[in-house]
């Protein structure tokens, strides 16, 4: 379930920093709500997770940390070795990146593809996978914005209307973090280079 590791790492901040379900109904999160949540039923809205995160003094960052198990650092450095790949033409880079994720876990399938969808055409089923994935993303982590910035311009166009508008709502707070708004800036770049391509110049001013 694509809730799951949100609540699961909602869950455990939260018995870590010794909070009971009841202590964020002052922010208007029922005690069932937040239950729902930690067990992968239902999804919080942006506003009220980041205000449950602020209650707790865990920032976005650390957050996003534990929704990826701890491997936060090591998407870093493989989006990194991408986006170096990319810049230098260094197909035959790509290409491994490629070869080493797309039999792993989610995660790292969805990595294969982001390296994949820089040197060739991705297939309509790794493109469905991949949609699949971000249409059941309200907290856009580095891992989320990072597949954005590589292939975001190779989505749907709801789709990308849809995350622009997510980006858009919570504009002032993903331009307090630096990772994060480089990566956006990157994402719209390509989108709007796609919207100028197919001749809808309105959309990309």
């Amino acid at each position: 379930m694509v809730y799951f590791k949100y609540g699961k790492a909602f869950h455990d901040l939260r018995i870590q920093h010794g909070f009971s379900l009841s202590a964020f109904e002052e922010l208007g999160i029922a005690k069932s709500t937040l239950s729902n949540f930690e067990n992968g039923k239902s999804m919080l809205s942006f506003d009220r997770l980041d205000f449950a995160l602020q209650k707790m003094n865990v920032s976005p960052l650390d957050y996003s940390l534990m929704i990826n198990n701890g491997e936060q650092d090591n998407y870093i450095s493989i989006f990194d070795e991408i986006e170096h790949a990319y810049y230098q033409r260094n197909i035959k880079q790509l290409q491994y990146i490629y070869e080493i994720n797309k039999e792993g876990s989610n995660e790292q399938k969805l990595i294969a593809f982001s390296a994949r969808g820089l040197y060739r055409r991705l297939t309509i089923e790794e493109l469905n996978e991949i949609e699949f994935y971000l249409k059941g993303v309200q907290f856009w982590g580095f891992f989320e914005l990072s597949i954005l910035a590589n292939i975001g311009d190779k989505l749907d166009n709801s789709i990308i209307n849809n995350i622009i508008e997510d980006l858009r709502y919570d504009k002032a707070y993903y331009e307090n973090n630096l990772y994060y708004r480089v990566l956006i800036y990157r994402f719209f770049y390509k989108i709007i280079f796609k919207f100028i391509d197919s001749e809808k110049k309105e959309k990309a001013q």
